[in-house]
């Protein structure tokens, strides 16, 4: 994990794989797929909008942080982790939204395909 807790803007996290990236299938760990288009402009409108963007996933930070700075989307982006860090929000394309129901929670992880899988 990078560093960057000296800054006090509320924490937006975003995932890299299925949302920065077009992540279809894992490939092998050092495979990173190219950034999806509008991520950089998505980026930077957070930053603008006053928001930390931390960006969260299962790989290795350092890759991800080389990917980042090589598609020049690592300047929008505080901290790259991959433990789940206090935010106002999620941004993920695997996420289910807890709204106080199980059974309604259930349904959708029974029934869950990420968007990039054909339905």
């Amino acid at each position: 994990m990078d560093g960057g807790s000296e800054d006090q803007r509320p924490v937006v996290c975003v995932d890299l794989d299925g949302v920065l990236n077009l992540f279809d299938t894992w490939r092998a760990p050092e495979y990173f797929h190219p950034p999806r288009p509008g991520a950089r402009e998505f980026l930077i409108r957070l930053n603008e909008a006053g928001f930390r963007v931390c960006v969260f996933t299962c790989r290795w930070f350092e890759w991800a942080r080389e990917w980042l700075d090589e598609n020049q989307l690592g300047a929008y982006v505080a901290e790259v982790t991959n433990q789940k860090v206090p935010a106002v929000a999620y941004l993920d394309d695997r996420a289910i939204c807890f709204r106080g129901n199980f059974e309604d929670a259930y349904q959708q992880i029974v029934s869950f395909r990420p968007f990039w899988e054909a339905q």
